[in-house]
């Protein structure tokens, strides 16, 4: 799957519209450039990472049977040079044992996105 941004000047913002080709979002600059009610770039990565959690750990509580009842995931990011570190949050509601608790904490450590970004990354730029 492949995401677009499209950005045109005669709109009077900075607000980027994105899409995979189904679903549509936005992107937008920190305030007070942008709109604060738009997330930021940053936001959007930050985002994926709970999400993912989120999702991955209610899929694999339901498989196993484990009595989940709430999942909450904060995610925010410190930035130095050269370094984005992720700090991720997880609340586990339920009758969950400590074992099933660590359990979930190493599935959410497995999640498709935690996986991506702890891996090499590489970015292939072109012109089109």
């Amino acid at each position: 799957m492949t995401i677009h941004a499209h950005w045109l000047a005669s709109s009077g913002t900075s607000v980027c519209d994105l899409d995979n080709g189904t679903a549509k979002w936005q992107a937008d600059l920190d305030a007070p450039l942008g709109n604060p009610s738009i997330p930021n770039p940053h936001d959007l990565l930050d985002s994926a990472l709970a999400a993912c959690t989120t999702l991955t750990l209610q899929l694999y509580a339901k498989r196993k049977g484990y009595a989940l009842n709430e999942v909450r995931v904060s995610v925010g990011h410190e930035e130095s040079p050269g370094a984005y570190k992720m700090i991720r949050q997880i609340a586990l509601e339920g009758d969950l044992p400590a074992n099933v608790r660590e359990d979930l904490l190493r599935v959410a450590n497995k999640c498709p996105v935690h996986k991506s970004l702890s891996a090499t990354i590489t970015i292939d730029t072109t012109l089109a």
